[in-house]
């Protein structure tokens, strides 16, 4: 997939972003890497030394002779690996930085919701954007991004000793060395395409898995297993070519990078090789020694080496861009001033002002609605089934977006709780479910609440109380006695606000009323927020939000207060 303009100059806006962020720490990578090839170049001006004026040449020679060129050696090697460990040392910090402070973006924006722009990333995608784009950032931030530098200065370095000792030798490596480059580019100019759509199916495979799995009873009810694992191998049949396909790119770069290396020292070790001979007296043959050709043919390998390692990380930079095409819109959102909460008239109430709640793809528009509701009071909710109850609950609950105007809750930071329609258990004990939200409750807390909901009988019956395994495969719960036991840990959280979606709907009269008499106790000290139809709510009602069912022939809705 070929994103337009304004998506590559967002991400590539996006890494200069986070580099900037880092560049003490990242250009003291650089600085270290060079100070490594220095000491690079005093190891093999030490060696060669040891070789060509003291080993080779002496019909005699005594150790003594050979201490500075050993000692020289020994403290070059010393000075590459120290700054090697700390050009490493500060790429890593500076990528853990770049990779924490998008996280913490990224919490910033989920803070506002989970899902506030729900049907646009699904919880896979939300797992890619979390987990491998901003992991890809470690790429581009502790490799990449030095390696640029270090591939253009530290040859330079050693061109400039390989020149004074040999100017045609530093004429053959500067003529071989932008061949590399530009090969590489040639074939990597479909690179960052490769991962764009590498990313892409990534997100597509995942949030197919994901669904699959999340629906895997029914699928196993409609005898669909099958057909639904050859999609999934399809799929990953996909993200296999494309995966083959980046390598291809990857490995194809390495072999031109190779093939002109090669050449070039080749070049460089026949020369050489000839000239000691005594066969080629052309050029500056006469300035070549034996220490000066060892020199040179111990750096030539090593003048390649940082154009090598540039080229291991090329493909950094492409995965990163795609990565941060696809972070940046968030990211900007993460970081907007929030201009959509008006300054409230009564700081401890719910202030409604002209919202309208809407998905964000929904071409239903609502009335506005003007509201103030005061600390621990009632707001019903109520209307025929598909009036837009549930989608006020979430936009209240900061699950979707408004669609217009604007809500403002006394404390930001206030917990809430909210219980959808359709319970949902998780693998584990009755205890397990019930400390979902609150993790210190303790077992007379729990007897409490379920004694008050009635579910203490049901619980009487089980073999092991608190600690019956409760598993969603296999329990045999009725749907009401699943919703009050979801409500039962619902009433267990630490939340100053309740928000309830239809949690009545599926009870008898006689659990309704254990249900209708634990909500009038708990308005006492929380908000209760109830999505409902059910007309018995309305004696625990403060305040009424009325939805009138859509015209079919102008697809309205019509809010009453």
């Amino acid at each position: 997939m070929r994103g337009d303009a304004a998506d590559v100059q967002a991400g590539k806006a996006l890494l200069h972003a986070v580099i900037k962020q880092q560049r003490p720490l990242l250009t003291g990578a650089v600085l270290l890497g060079l100070l490594s090839t220095l000491g690079l170049i005093g190891q093999w001006l030490a060696l060669a030394w040891l070789l060509g004026e003291v080993i080779l040449p002496a019909e005699r020679w005594q150790w003594s002779m050979a201490y500075p060129s050993v000692l020289l050696f020994l403290l070059a090697l010393v000075l590459r690996a120290g700054a090697a460990w700390g050009q490493e040392y500060c790429a890593s910090r500076a990528s853990i930085a770049v990779r924490q402070s998008l996280r913490l973006q990224l919490l910033q924006l989920w803070r506002e919701g989970p899902a506030w722009r729900l049907g646009e990333l699904s919880a896979a995608d939300w797992a890619s954007q979390w987990g491998d784009n901003i992991e890809t950032m470690d790429g581009y931030v502790a490799r990449y991004w030095p390696q640029q530098y270090l591939a253009l200065l530290s040859p330079l370095l050693m061109l400039a000793l390989i020149a004074w000792l040999n100017w045609l030798m530093a004429l053959i490596l500067l003529l071989a060395a932008p061949l590399i480059p530009l090969f590489m580019v040639l074939v990597g100019l479909g690179a960052e395409q490769i991962n764009r759509r590498h990313q892409l199916e990534r997100q597509r495979l995942a949030g197919h898995f994901l669904n699959r799995v999340k629906q895997l009873r029914l699928l196993r009810q409609l005898d669909a297993i099958a057909q639904s694992s050859q999609q999934i191998a399809r799929q990953s049949g996909r993200y296999r070519d494309l995966l083959m396909a980046t390598l291809k790119v990857a490995f194809l770069s390495s072999a031109v990078l190779e093939f002109f290396a090669s050449v070039a020292v080749a070049s460089v070790a026949i020369y050489i090789g000839f000239v000691l001979f005594g066969a080629i007296d052309w050029g500056p043959a006469a300035s070549i020694s034996l220490f000066s050709g060892l020199t040179i043919l111990l750096l030539a390998p090593e003048y390649f080496q940082p154009i090598r390692q540039f080229a291991q990380t090329y493909h950094d930079k492409a995965a990163a861009l795609a990565a941060a095409m696809q972070l940046a819109p968030w990211l900007a959102k993460a970081t907007e001033p929030d201009r959509s909460e008006p300054q409230p008239s009564d700081s401890r109430a719910l202030q409604l002002t002209e919202l309208v709640s809407a998905y964000p793809t929904q071409a239903l528009r609502p009335p506005p609605v003007t509201l103030t509701v005061p600390e621990h009071h009632c707001l019903l909710l109520s209307g025929p089934s598909g009036s837009g109850k549930t989608t006020a609950l979430k936009t209240l609950a900061g699950l979707i977006p408004a669609k217009a105007g604007a809500f403002h809750w006394p404390n930001k930071h206030h917990r809430m709780v909210y219980l959808p329609q359709q319970p949902w258990i998780k693998p584990g004990s009755w205890a397990d479910n019930l400390r979902l939200y609150a993790p210190d409750a303790s077992e007379s807390d729990m007897m409490s609440v379920l004694e008050q909901l009635g579910l203490a009988p049901l619980l009487a019956e089980q073999t092991n109380g608190l600690a019956t395994p409760l598993n969603p495969a296999v329990t045999a719960l009725s749907g009401g006695q699943l919703q009050r036991l979801m409500l039962a840990r619902a009433l267990l959280a630490p939340a100053s606000v309740l928000l309830l979606d239809e949690p009545t709907a599926r009870l008898d009269q006689q659990s309704k009323a254990l249900v209708m008499a634990v909500l009038a106790q708990r308005k006492s000290c929380q908000w209760l927020l109830i999505a409902s139809h059910d007309p018995a709510m309305q004696q625990l009602a403060d305040h009424y939000w009325f939805f009138a069912a859509v015209d079919a022939g102008t697809g309205l809705s019509e809010a009453l207060l």
